[in-house]
């Protein structure tokens, strides 16, 4: 009698890659900081583009004085916000990660 299905082999992520919540976010050296009320303003020293964060993302600049983890921003958000869902934190919070990364304000550490 013929056995069963056979499981498909997983393929293995490679382990040069660490896992996105485990890359600790920081500020780049190219970016100049003021306020503005409660928003943040960040002026990048080589594209001389401005960029103004809502008051939550102003926060979340506070606390990338030090680099952190995605896992330690997601966690600092809800102890501030409880009411927010863990996945739409984990979403809200990579969102404006990526934003950051892709304007060269912020700077990720393996």
């Amino acid at each position: 009698m013929p056995a069963g299905p056979r499981p498909c082999k997983r393929e293995e992520e490679p382990e040069s890659a660490p896992e996105l919540n485990e890359v600790r976010v920081g500020h780049s050296g190219n970016v100049l900081t003021s306020t503005a009320g409660d928003r943040v303003v960040l002026y990048h020293r080589r594209s001389g583009h401005a960029l103004v964060l809502n008051p939550t993302g102003s926060w979340i600049w506070t606390l990338l004085v030090e680099p952190t983890s995605v896992t330690g921003l997601v966690a600092e958000l809800r102890r501030r916000h409880p009411a927010v869902p863990l996945d739409q934190a984990e979403r809200d919070v990579t969102a404006l990660l990526d934003d950051l990364r892709t304007r060269g304000v912020v700077e990720t550490q393996p």
